[in-house]
């Protein structure tokens, strides 16, 4: 399967970058030693406050004298903590962190508690503090603006609005599939350290796009539509029966999509998709998928239903149809991905 095969070869190359974004949960075994939590205690000297995720470099000393510098994956975006509160002033200075050793490579750690300078503990999750009687304060709701909600309900029509996080994870519906025997044997082979793409280049393919757990915009734009996902700004075009672009296939990562309206629903066929899985977690993708996905408005006009069904005859013996729904989000806009995984790509 050359797709495949082509990204294995571009991560390897890619591999000594230092790029540490892992894009996946500090619990999730396949990304993190997850066995055994690990302490750090030294300075924080530097912050990168960009997504995909907030990271830190630790300069510790060990018993030997000998200084070690580790990179520390702090927690989510930096809009959740700024939300709460926090900039990038507050995490520097002496600190301690508790968490798993990374699977990307030595000197890497997944945050589960952060002690901060301040004296307050940064809590990933529902745990018990480690440290700290003085917790760092939830986020509170996000506000939105009254003469935005108003604009969006009075320009409401049909699927082409803001929808909110999806609430269908795609990994549990493609747990119980079935693989054909080259399906499994790329299943098997798959490693989410060395394979993952997006974690390397910024930006996502599908049909994971459409289950990123962020806010999507959909708009009519007369020959085309375009779905906006929150998640490295993804865009994808859907050409519109009988133009042009329609007729012009052009692989790439979303694929080539070709849209009709079916009375209120929109249909999209999807063909040429340049991306290795179907989830960032796993699941290989060949070169010659395809997919059928509807899109359809529920009665009471605040849920937006999906589903996807994938002709894969590489990896799966027959369709695999899945499915997702998002409510509506009146109000509520995307803002800008701004997503850096080198350190040396940040802006100073």
């Amino acid at each position: 399967m050359k797709l495949l095969e082509k990204h294995v070869l571009l991560v390897i190359a890619l591999g000594a970058s230092g790029a540490m974004a892992h894009h996946g949960p500090v619990t999730n075994p396949a990304l993190y030693l997850t066995d055994e939590v690990v302490e750090l205690q030294g300075e924080l000297t530097e912050i990168l406050w960009r997504n995909p995720h907030l990271r830190g470099r630790i300069a510790v000393v060990g018993d030997d004298g000998q200084e070690t510098i580790w990179e520390a994956e702090l927690g989510p975006t930096p809009r959740s903590f700024e939300r709460r509160g926090l900039g990038p002033e507050d995490f520097l200075g002496d600190v301690r962190i508790a968490g798993y050793v990374s699977r990307h490579g030595e000197n890497a750690l997944g945050a589960l508690h952060v002690l901060l300078p301040s004296g307050e503990e940064l809590v990933q999750g529902n745990r018990t503090p480690r440290w700290s009687n003085e917790l760092v304060a939830a986020a509170p709701p996000e506000t939105i603006d009254p003469a935005l909600v108003a604009e969006a309900r009075r320009t409401a029509d049909g699927i082409f609005r803001t929808w909110g996080r999806r609430h269908t994870n795609i990994e549990p519906q493609l747990e119980g599939v079935e693989f054909t025997e080259r399906g499994r044997e790329l299943n098997a082979a798959y490693d989410a350290v060395l394979h993952n793409i997006e974690v390397l280049e910024c930006r996502q393919g599908m049909p994971d796009a459409m289950f990123d757990p962020v806010t999507m915009e959909i708009t009519d734009e007369g020959d085309r539509i375009i779905i906006h996902i929150a998640e490295y700004n993804t865009r994808r075009t859907i050409h519109k029966e009988g133009t042009a672009g329609a007729a012009e296939p052009v692989a790439s990562a979303t694929g080539h999509s070709v849209g009709r309206m079916d009375g209120d629903d929109l249909v999209i066929t999807t063909t040429h998709i340049d991306w290795p899985y179907y989830s960032e977690l796993g699941t290989p993708q060949s070169d010659q998928a395809s997919y059928l996905e509807r899109l359809s408005v529920a009665e009471d006009g605040n849920r937006l239903n999906y589903s996807i069904t994938i002709t894969d005859p590489v990896v799966f013996p027959g369709p695999v149809t899945l499915e997702s729904y998002r409510l509506w989000t009146p109000g509520v806009e995307i803002p800008p991905f701004n997503c850096v995984l080198d350190w040396e790509d940040a802006p100073d």
